[in-house]
């Protein structure tokens, strides 16, 4: 095999797993920050709901933060 090929290769493999933050949550609190955007009043339109779980994931996912 080529040493280009395979490059690229490890890049799409690098590619196609990404760690975030927000994948170190649980399952669990991905749950419980779903239910909490439904529970915002005036309700969020869906892309104001997606960026509401996203802060709500990110500051669960800092240290020393219990859910």
């Amino acid at each position: 095999m080529k040493p280009t090929i395979v490059m690229i290769g490890l890049a799409l493999l690098a590619l196609a797993v990404p760690a975030t933050e927000a994948s170190a949550v649980s399952a669990e609190v991905r749950r419980a920050c779903e239910m909490q955007a439904e529970k915002v009043r005036p309700a969020l339109r869906a892309g104001e709901k997606e960026a509401w779980i996203a802060n709500c994931l990110a500051n669960a996912s800092k240290p020393g933060k219990t859910y």
